[in-house]
């Protein structure tokens, strides 16, 4: 089994988060939270040196919790319970894909 770097793990998941919420402020939330996605996951590579894959997938992994979190917070509504749930499925998907990428990226020879 690789060994888990958590300091850089940790450091991936706060930039996916900060870009998520810059996100956010300026209009773009999905974009912001596929975008911090892949950098953190990047970050995470690179602060490892090794293992980027799994890095950067433990930051997808993180982001998509953090966001669950944030998203339960308000009280929103839904429409389409399919839809919904389809959506949610396709967004952690491609969070968890870019993020291991970015990992995986980060520390290819």
């Amino acid at each position: 089994m690789p060994k888990l770097d958590v300091r850089a793990t940790g450091a991936g998941v706060a930039l996916s988060v900060l870009v998520a919420i810059l996100g956010f402020f300026f209009g773009f939330p999905p974009v912001g939270e596929l975008i911090g996605a892949g950098a953190g996951g990047y970050l995470a590579g690179r602060l490892a040196r090794r293992d980027g894959l799994l890095h950067g997938a433990i930051v997808g992994a993180l982001a998509i919790v953090v966001a669950s979190i944030a998203a339960s917070a308000g009280t929103a509504e839904v429409t389409n319970i399919l839809v919904d749930t389809l959506s949610i499925v396709v967004s952690d998907v491609l969070l968890l894909g870019l993020a291991s990428f970015g990992g995986w990226l980060a520390t290819r020879s």
